[in-house]
């Protein structure tokens, strides 16, 4: 790894580490999930299934065979020394499994986020670790606001995972996650920038040649559609959007679209410079979830949407997701719904989901929106990625 700056990041669950995750994405890092990489590695046939399976019993498997997260996490979260057992199992394929994604990166810089950096070794294959924190009582209200987790359930997780002092003692950077979101974002962007700069190697340049004047190239259409990721400097524009498209129902300022792009992917489609069009989604056990799908006008529906909707599932098929999940807000009215089921998406309720699915629409679902699903794929997958 020692071509490539590798940061490794970590922090106690619900600190906002996948959040700082995103910012170094956005300024260049290529991101590694190493969380992910664990439930990857214990789909059935993968390095670390069996050996679970013979450790904590045939309880822990659902009616597919696979291993159910959340039977696992209650032995795990419960009883004494059942997590150090588990992560006895797990660690060596991550770690292994890492080192070779790292080498396949073709960007200079890597971040590789875990909860368990130190614990599994991997901080060790690091050149700057990055520890996130926040007061617990931001923790609690993140796990029960955010992921519906009753009280007592949160407790627990938040004590199952230990100091976050002892994590801050053995940092080289120590983010504070408990204020505003752009403060975060500016100490986020001069801690990567002052790194890159001290791992840049010094370089000669070389005499200049003298160059033939290049043509001036034709002026582009300005009318021109542009679909693209979206940028952080594209916030204004897509809270403005937002605000067109649901009649200033929903009115998000700069901070709720910097804490909406730091915490999923978004496309957003251009004309003319202006911003007419975007989604977002997030991927997690090969489910993907979309959300804040807005066009700034109806007639954009048949044609522009369409475009940004096969982008997206472009891209999660790459990531071989088993079915996309759409979350459409009350207050975007019935435009968006009726697209999405000419598109073969399904209106449903979370509860008639299989259970992978159901945890996903679970966790993910806002307050007074309508669920479509759609299967991507006819048969589930059941090797790691």
């Amino acid at each position: 790894m020692a071509d490539k700056i590798v940061i490794g990041l970590t922090g106690n669950i619900a600190t906002g580490k996948s959040i700082v995750m995103r910012m170094l994405q956005e300024l260049g890092a290529t991101p590694i999930d190493a969380d992910k990489l664990v439930h990857q590695l214990m789909q059935k046939g993968g390095p670390v299934y069996q050996a679970i399976v013979e450790e904590f019993g045939k309880y822990v498997l659902d009616e597919k065979g696979q291993i159910s997260r959340p039977r696992l996490g209650k032995i795990v979260f419960s009883q004494p020394n059942a997590l150090a057992r588990l992560e006895a199992l797990t660690h060596p394929s991550v770690i292994k499994e890492v080192k070779r994604l790292v080498a396949e990166v073709k960007s200079p810089v890597v971040v590789i986020e875990a909860i368990k950096l130190f614990e599994s070794g991997l901080a060790d294959e690091c050149q700057s670790v990055w520890v996130v924190t926040a007061p617990p009582e931001m923790q609690l209200r993140r796990l029960v606001e955010r992921r519906r987790m009753a009280p007592d359930q949160a407790k627990q997780r938040i004590r199952a995972q230990g100091s976050q002092r002892e994590k801050a003692i053995k940092a080289d950077i120590i983010i504070d996650n408990s204020g505003a979101l752009v403060k975060t974002w500016q100490i986020v962007k001069k801690h990567y920038t002052d790194l890159v700069e001290a791992n840049r190697p010094v370089q000669v340049a070389p005499e200049p040649e003298p160059v033939e004047a290049a043509p001036t190239p034709a002026p582009e259409n300005s009318a021109s559609l542009v679909i693209r990721r979206a940028k952080r400097d594209d916030l204004g524009g897509m809270s403005k959007l937002i605000s067109t498209a649901t009649g200033g129902t929903i009115d998000p300022d700069i901070s709720d679209m910097m804490e909406s792009l730091f915490s999923r992917a978004y496309l957003v489609a251009l004309s003319g410079g202006q911003i007419v069009g975007m989604v977002g989604w997030q991927t997690e056990n090969l489910v993907a979830g979309l959300q804040d799908f807005y066009m700034i006008n109806e007639s954009l529906w048949s044609t522009v949407a369409e475009k940004m909707l096969s982008k997206v599932e472009e891209e999660v098929d790459s990531l071989s997701c088993e079915v996309a999940l759409v979350f459409v807000l009350n207050q975007a009215g019935q435009k968006p719904i009726e697209f999405l089921e000419s598109q073969s998406y399904e209106r449903a309720e979370s509860s008639t989901l299989i259970p992978d699915w159901r945890e996903a629409a679970v966790e993910w679902q806002p307050e007074s929106s309508i669920l479509l699903y759609k299967k991507l794929r006819e048969q589930r997958i059941m090797v790691p990625m």
